[in-house]
């Protein structure tokens, strides 16, 4: 097994929101650790992996190539996949976590709250009456967002063997979360081994093999 990276750069709002409110304040939150910092659990990421993979598949297909998506990820119930994820975390994570939890506990300068807040912002929705054109009476709804330009990392262990085909599958992702149709959810994903990107080397593996099927025509 390798020692990898899979770092997640947001160029739009995310709407990662776990389905659970805040209080009753928020309808649908993100997940945030004991400091108030958002985080995004492995699980809802290798969904997304996995969706992707079934569309480089797709576009392999024309080249003979076939990613073994059960190897990578696993199938539910049974076996275990070769691809091991930590959960995605902020750019200097710990440092931050260490630092914000000094302030909070023992210089009782700001708290949680403060914290989300500079990361997050909240999003207000209504569902519109379709006959009379206003918004439906107790339609309100309040997500959290995870604004632009953050960044997120996590750990990855898994075969070399497998790498470009990983790395093909990070390329392919370009939108996560809810409503992304109304702009939000942009990223880019990007798989690092030694502090360096793998997706140009799967981008060259593209081109050979279009190149190798021209040659064949």
């Amino acid at each position: 097994m390798n020692e990898y990276k899979i770092k997640i750069d947001f160029k739009s709002d995310v709407l990662v929101g776990i389905g659970e409110g805040y209080g009753t304040i928020v309808d649908s939150d993100v997940v945030l650790d004991e400091v108030g910092l958002p985080y995004i659990p492995s699980k809802r990421i290798k969904g997304i992996m996995r969706e992707s993979a079934e569309e480089v598949n797709e576009m392999l297909e024309s080249f003979n190539i076939h990613i073994d998506i059960d190897k990578i990820f696993g199938t539910a119930g049974a076996a275990e996949g070769a691809l091991h994820l930590s959960n995605f975390f902020l750019t200097e994570y710990e440092d931050c976590k260490a630092w914000f939890k000094y302030l909070i506990n023992d210089k009782n300068i700001i708290n949680k709250q403060n914290i989300t807040e500079q990361l997050t912002s909240l999003r207000y929705s209504t569902a519109i009456d379709m006959g009379t054109g206003c918004a439906k009476e107790h339609s309100l709804r309040i997500e959290r967002v995870i604004e632009k330009d953050n960044t997120f990392i996590a750990h990855a262990d898994l075969y070399e063997s497998s790498e470009i085909y990983l790395a093909l599958i990070c390329q392919n992702i370009r939108r996560m979360g809810t409503k992304r149709t109304r702009g939000l959810g942009e990223i880019d994903v990007v798989l690092m081994k030694n502090e360096k990107s793998l997706n140009d080397n799967a981008i060259k593996f593209l081109k050979k093999g279009a190149n190798c099927e021209s040659d064949n025509v």
